[in-house]
Formats: structure tokens, C-alpha cells, sequence
């Protein structure tokens, strides 16, 4: 019985022996050349070249190449297989697909298995070396979340663009045409890490935003988007305006038409009147330049003169304008005189006023003196701004606010101007 285990044994250990020598394939000495790779986990992008690859040298000759992504702590992963041309079965140049892992997750690793099938059905094993990493973000900060355009339609887009991979490139876009288009570029050569940015910009129109996109060496992308809030007023600059003239001298521009800007004098007002906002008049005895609610001009209505014409409205058509002057020192005047200094009022609605008593007065006078500021008194240096609300036929208002910049007063007082710019509601 001993004998007998003893003889299986014996043959079976021969047995396994001769399986193991027709599995066991032998090595052929072939040389690898390559370089270690990275792998830019952001842009998907192999480098230093845009792909893996190398140099395959095999005396017996290549049949087929697979290669393994190798990872840390996931099997490894057949990506591609190479066949050599009949050409190059013994020098081969290869190239591996990044297309081939690209989606696959990169984060752990460690390279690609080469396992090389001869064409005398020995192997060959080799490694390449890959390592993941990822770039910081480009970064855009202190861009201002709105913009106003200036009075000559330029604004300043100012903020902070940084990488620690160096910048390339700084656009503007804006969306005038209704999507974002490309406004201008600024190209970086120097490889800078942080770049101050500040681009006068001039307004297109119907543009409602702004896109700033800085761009670093490996193609990353930070944005930033600034609004533009349309305006809901109209902006009148330098208008001037004369007092009531004479018979000789007619006004060439005592009335102010707000729902189109115009400025009519005493020889063209006529039928014009309900279309009318306000009135410049200086008396002969006390030289002080008004403006005047046309409702209210029924006892200087006969000063406006067009030679022997004198002008004679319908009183039902005359608007009953109020003005009031508003005088620094409150918190709500001062914001107003702060949006207006600052070019940031985009809305001349009743909200826009708010804390402010609604215009009453049917004058607004005048005065130099800055101790003389009054609700219904102005000058050119505290107190410049004049609230002026103008009543609708359906009972609704349409808010103006002027900005007093310049009266003279003349030797003759009907001949007396006044300069100022002024924003209508729309």
C-alpha cells in the first residue's frame, strides 16, 4: 500500500513538471526606450509629449503588444493592443492613444504594463512610468459684479487675474449682438503668475453684461461676469436755456420738452404746450433765474414775446410741474448726490427718492448764497440738484433730475441762461 501512494506520487509530481516546462515561455533580452510621462488630470493631456511612447527593439522579433494600465489598488486594465507593421516587428516606434484611458480615473496612477508576445511565442515585460497631477485653477478676483458706462459711454473693467502655472491670455466678450462676443485680447508673453488687469472698455450698444476669461499655459479657464444695468432714464448734457427775452430779443429757449429733450423758444412753442415741462424766467425788477411750472405761468405768460406776439396758452394745457431742491444732509439726499457723483443711478423711480418729500413747490429759484438753499432754492456748489416731477394724463408721474451747472445773469434779466445737464425717466 506504501508502495503504491509512493508511485502516484512519483508520477504525478512528473506530471506537473512537464505541464509547468510547456507553460514557462522564455525571455527574450529586449530593450525599451522611453521617458517617464505625466498625466494632467484638468486638460486630460499627456506630457511632456502629447502622447505615450517609446522605442521597442526586439531581436526575436514582435508579434502583438498589450498594454496595461496600471493603477494602485485596481487591477490592471488592458487599454490598447499593438500590432508592428512586417516592417517593424524588431525596431518599433509605438505611440499609446490617450484616448485610450482617457476617461478612465487617473487619480493612483502608476503607468503602463507592456506585455510583449514574440513571433516565437516568448514574452517580454516592461514598465513605463506615469504620474497624475493636478494643476491649480486660474483664479479672477475683485472684478466689480456692474458697470456703469460714463457719460462718454466708457467703463473701466479693473481686477486681479493670478496662476501659479502662468497666464496666457485675458478676454474681454461682451453680449451687444445677444450672445458673448469677442471684444478684445490681451496676450501674456512673460509668463506672469499675477496680472493687474485694467481695460477701458466702451459701451456697445444693447450690451447688458460683460465676460472676463483669463486663460494659463495649460489651457484653464477662470471667468468672471460683470452687468451692465440698462438705464431707465434718458441723459441730456450742457443744455442751455434763456430766460423769458424781449420783443426784440425773443427767448431762443425758454421751454423744456423732458419726452424728447427739446428746448423751444417763444417763437415756436406755440402748440407745443401740453407736451411742456418746465419754464426759464428772470424778472426785470428782481433778477432772480426761476424755473417754473407751466400751470403756474398764467401772470408771466405775457413775457414771452415773438416781436409783437405774445405767447397766450390754453391753461388746460399746461402741466402742473413740481420741483424741489434737494439740500445735502440727510442720509437719503446724500445717497442720491452719491449715486449721482458716482455715475451709479440706473432708475429714477419714486423708489430711487425714498425718505425724500415729494416736489411741491411750483418755482425753483436761484440763489448763489449757499445759506439761502431751500427747498425751492438752488445754487451751483451745495445744493444742485433739483428733483423736478412732471404729472401724466393718466394720473402718473414722470420723475427728472437735474443737475444745475452754470447761471449768468444778464445786464438785461429776460436775456439771463442757465446751463445744466438733465435725466427724464423713460
Amino acid at each position: 500500500m506504501k508502495n503504491t501512494f509512493l508511485t502516484i506520487a512519483l508520477l504525478t509530481g512528473i506530471l506537473l513538471q512537464g505541464c509547468k516546462k510547456d507553460k514557462t515561455t522564455g525571455s527574450s533580452p529586449d530593450a525599451l526606450s522611453t521617458k517617464d510621462f505625466s498625466y494632467n488630470m484638468a486638460t486630460k493631456q499627456i506630457s511632456p509629449d502629447t502622447e505615450i511612447n517609446g522605442e521597442l527593439k526586439s531581436p526575436a522579433g514582435i508579434k502583438l503588444i498589450y498594454y496595461y494600465l496600471v493603477r494602485n489598488n485596481v487591477p490592471d486594465s488592458l487599454i490598447y493592443i499593438g500590432t508592428p507593421s512586417a516592417e517593424s516587428r524588431n525596431d518599433h516606434k509605438f505611440n499609446v492613444p490617450t484616448l485610450s484611458f482617457g476617461n478612465a480615473k487617473m487619480t493612483m496612477v502608476s503607468g503602463i504594463k507592456l506585455m510583449v508576445k514574440h513571433l516565437d511565442n516568448t514574452s517580454f515585460e516592461s514598465f513605463i512610468k506615469v504620474t497624475a497631477f493636478t494643476p491649480p485653477l486660474p483664479k479672477l478676483e475683485n472684478t466689480p459684479l456692474s458697470l456703469l458706462p460714463d457719460n462718454n459711454g466708457k467703463m473701466s473693467i479693473t481686477g486681479k487675474a493670478s496662476s501659479e502655472n502662468g497666464l496666457k491670455l485675458i478676454e474681454i466678450y461682451d453680449d451687444y449682438e445677444g450672445t458673448f462676443a469677442l471684444v478684445s485680447k490681451i496676450d501674456l508673453t512673460q509668463n506672469e503668475k499675477v496680472y493687474a488687469l485694467n481695460y477701458e472698455y466702451t459701451y456697445r450698444k444693447n450690451a447688458g453684461k460683460l465676460k472676463v476669461v483669463a486663460t494659463d499655459n495649460f489651457g484653464l479657464k477662470a471667468e468672471a461676469t460683470i452687468t451692465i444695468p440698462l438705464r431707465a432714464y434718458t441723459l441730456y448734457q450742457d443744455l442751455s436755456m434763456m430766460a423769458n427775452g424781449t420783443a426784440s430779443t425773443p427767448s431762443s429757449g425758454s421751454f423744456f420738452i423732458g419726452e424728447s429733450g427739446t428746448i423751444l423758444g417763444s417763437c415756436n412753442i406755440s402748440g407745443q404746450e401740453q407736451k411742456l415741462d418746465f419754464v426759464t424766467y428772470c424778472s426785470s425788477t428782481t433778477p432772480v433765474f426761476t424755473l417754473y411750472s407751466p400751470g403756474n405761468t398764467t401772470t408771466i405768460a405775457k413775457n414771452y414775446k415773438c416781436a409783437a406776439l405774445i405767447w397766450e396758452p390754453n391753461v388746460a394745457d399746461l402741466k402742473a410741474t413740481r420741483f424741489r431742491v434737494l439740500i445735502p444732509g440727510t442720509a437719503a439726499t446724500d445717497k442720491i448726490y452719491a449715486a449721482y457723483t458716482g455715475d451709479t443711478i440706473t432708475e429714477l423711480d419714486d423708489k430711487f427718492f425714498e425718505g425724500i418729500l415729494v416736489p411741491g413747490s411750483s418755482t425753483a429759484k436761484f440763489d448763489a448764497i449757499v445759506a439761502n438753499q431751500a427747498a425751492n432754492t438752488f445754487n451751483l456748489s451745495t445744493a444742485y440738484l433739483i428733483w423736478i416731477r412732471v404729472p401724466k394724463a393718466d394720473g402718473s408721474f414722470v420723475n427728472q433730475l437735474m443737475r444745475a451747472k452754470e447761471v449768468t445773469i444778464g445786464s438785461t434779466p429776460a436775456l439771463s441762461t442757465m446751463k445744466f445737464d438733465i435725466l427724464v425717466s423713460k
